[in-house]
């Protein structure tokens, strides 16, 4: 892979550790510390009851994207169901949107941001 060429490395037999990688390629050496002027995308887990979506709702006011992690919620579907609604709906009063990216995780977006849908890059 040219990746691992690139960075003096060779190609895994196995499966790619992304973290070794991205470790590698930090840019920051210490604690961002946030910026009124500069928008984040943010990893958030709810836990099992479904606590914390106030503080994504804020996040989301604040016009950062947030990566939420549903997981602990797997357990159960109703709760799950009913907190995505309340997201999906807040995420439309404040012109955002929000998307699956796998069975644990979804991004929701801010005022002003919308997930594109298309079938095809092009």
């Amino acid at each position: 892979m040219v990746v691992f060429a690139f960075f003096g490395g060779k190609k895994p037999a196995g499966d790619v550790n992304i973290e070794h990688i991205l470790g590698g390629l930090s840019v920051r050496d210490g604690k961002i510390i946030e910026r009124d002027d500069v928008k984040y995308v943010k990893s958030i887990a709810l836990d099992a009851d479904g606590k914390g979506m106030a503080g994504v709702i804020k996040e989301l006011q604040k016009g950062n994207v947030v990566i939420l992690n549903v997981q602990p919620l797997s357990h159960n579907k109703l709760l799950l169901r009913g907190v995505v609604k309340e997201l999906r709906d807040s995420c439309v009063k404040m012109d955002g949107d929000l998307a699956r990216l796998s069975e644990e995780k979804i991004i929701l977006l801010p005022g002003g941001m919308k997930v594109s849908h298309a079938e095809s890059g092009g």
